[in-house]
């Protein structure tokens, strides 16, 4: 149980003393509770750069390992191998906004495993492809946090996992969270039996929700969805004058959150205390929830069900947050020069890359009614991109370029494979398209649509 949501410590213990506004005393006190795990951080001469704006990237965990108690010692403990891990959350404090996006990662998001020295033995693993939770199986935190490096770019600062034992006991500090099925649910497994529609649960319920995968069509990715909503019901609850007015409550609350917290050893009191200053101004609606972006869920690959990643779509968000960008920030033109290549002399596919329906027929009607030649009949190319892609032949950068001006946010891809026509992958970001000038016009800056969100402040059941 202790592996599905270790990211609420972190939000709870660390976020949340800078929201409620606690003092230097208490936050000491809150320090104390946290375990220490050692070795975490190896190498790191290989890391990526620091995140501009003194932003700061957390690896949230959540994970079991095969010895007792989550294999925690206290006074620090070294963890390498033997760990399984379902709930993989990179959480980007943004320096530049008061803002903090949580990326999760599907357990079966098929990457490259860098190569890595087994500490123990002194054996050298080649890198290789594979499910990404296999990465802290094999090589303990220090090679998830490379794994993830290697795919994002993305310079990890913190490292942070829960063994989940006080979980039932944080939410009943709160009196309950509110939670919103979309369907019946009736799981043996998870022990979890709702009606569709709203509800207030306790702490039990709350774990049975967050656990349960087989009662939904999406499997672990629709997990994912319920473990980002409840997580918002809770920091919403949190943030109610009925907890932060209440001494008893919240500090139950927190006692129960950092208690059940594991941190990297460099996560030192002052950072707690840099975290908890920087975000005080927050609220329930600067917290922001996504998934990674992927092209198909049940992709098979050497026998085995793997969630295939977008990297068009990844490369997106990624570069986003390696900026600090934050969401609604302006994005800098598609492209520059001037637009050459009418729209009634672009031929142009439509594909629906966001799993969203309906949404290529739009895309492939806006394109129509300012002019483009759009051919063929929209279908589907995978799901939970959230960012359009306009791919072109090398012979067709011109007309790119009029195509991708004439979408917001939209952005470019040399496809070698492809002559005369255009194709264009519709993401969950699509807004419409605008008709373009092609007398020597420059395509203006467009607020960038970023990955599909939501906020701890969202009705979950809007």
């Amino acid at each position: 149980m202790g592996r599905v949501l270790s990211w609420i410590a972190l939000t709870m213990a660390v976020l949340i003393l800078g929201l409620a506004g606690v003092g230097y005393v208490l936050v000491q006190h809150y320090n104390g509770n946290i375990d220490r795990i050692s070795g975490v951080f190896t190498n790191r001469g290989k890391a990526p750069a620091k995140a501009p704006h003194d932003a700061m990237n957390v690896l949230l965990v959540g994970s079991d390992t095969r010895a007792g108690d989550n294999g925690v010692g206290t006074g620090g403990h070294h963890l390498t191998s033997g760990q399984r891990s379902d709930t993989i959350i990179l959480a980007h404090l943004y320096g530049s906004s008061d803002n903090a996006l949580f990326v999760s990662f599907p357990r079966d998001s098929y990457v490259e495993i860098p190569a890595w020295t087994d500490p123990k033995t002194g054996t050298v693993h080649r890198s290789r492809h594979d499910k990404i939770n296999s990465a802290i199986a094999e090589g303990g935190p220090a090679l998830l946090i490379a794994t993830i490096e290697k795919l994002t770019d993305i310079r990890v600062d913190h490292y942070v996992q829960v063994d989940f034992v006080g979980f039932k006991k944080m939410v009943d500090k709160l009196g309950g969270v509110e939670i919103c099925l979309k369907q019946d649910v009736n799981d043996a497994k998870s022990q979890l039996t709702l009606s569709k529609g709203r509800h207030h649960i306790n702490g039990t319920t709350a774990l049975a929700f967050a656990r349960d995968r087989h009662s939904f069509a999406g499997q672990d990715l629709d997990r994912i969805k319920n473990q980002q909503q409840l997580i918002g019901s809770m920091i919403h609850k949190v943030l109610s004058s009925g907890t932060l007015l209440n001494p008893l409550k919240l500090n139950g609350f927190l006692n129960a959150a950092t208690s059940s917290l594991q941190v990297d050893e460099k996560l030192t009191f002052g950072d707690m205390k840099d975290i908890a200053l920087r975000v005080r101004g927050f609220n329930s609606g600067h917290v922001l929830f996504t998934t990674v972006p992927f092209s198909n869920p049940a992709a098979r690959i050497n026998g085995a069900s793997v969630v295939k990643l977008d990297e068009v779509a990844d490369e997106a968000l990624f570069s986003a947050l390696r900026q600090d960008k934050a969401p609604g920030t302006p994005a800098k033109p598609t492209s520059a020069g001037k637009l050459t290549v009418k729209p009634a002399a672009i031929r142009v596919r439509v594909y629906n890359g966001s799993g969203v329906a309906g949404l290529a027929r739009k895309a492939f009607n806006d394109l129509s009614g300012i002019g483009f030649a759009t051919t063929g009949t929209p279908s589907n190319r995978g799901s939970g991109a959230t960012q359009t892609t306009v791919f072109y032949g090398p012979s067709k950068a011109d007309s790119a370029k009029t195509l991708a001006a004439a979408i917001p946010g939209a952005v470019l891809q040399e496809d070698p494979n492809l002559t005369r026509t255009l194709e264009v992958v519709v993401g969950s970001g699509y807004t419409g398209a605008h008709a373009v000038t092609v007398t020597g016009g420059t395509p203006t800056a467009t607020a960038s649509p970023g990955p599909k969100l939501r906020t701890a402040q969202d009705d979950v059941c809007a």
